[in-house]
């Protein structure tokens, strides 16, 4: 998972490093983009309320007392980035 974000964000030109090689697990995160660190996270399945349906672009969520989260994929969200730099 990790080694695929980081691929995906310097094929936009991004600059992206994997923090949590071979186990050693970096404490701010997993991977590294363009100086924001994010974890990676990998499971079979995953609920099915957190992916986007019909025609959405993404799917807003958040838990009591919490902040809102957005789920959007990986590539609209490095696409999003890399815009904002240019």
């Amino acid at each position: 998972m990790q080694r695929e974000s980081v691929r995906m964000a310097k094929e936009m030109e991004l600059e992206a490093y994997n923090r949590d090689r071979g186990g050693a697990q970096h404490e701010k995160g997993d991977v590294e983009i363009d100086g924001l660190y994010y974890g990676c996270k990998r499971r079979k399945v995953v609920p099915a309320w957190i992916l986007p349906e019909k025609e959405e672009s993404g799917v807003v969520f958040r838990g009591d007392r919490m902040e809102p989260y957005i789920s959007i994929p990986l590539e609209r969200y490095l696409l999003l980035i890399s815009a904002l730099k240019a």
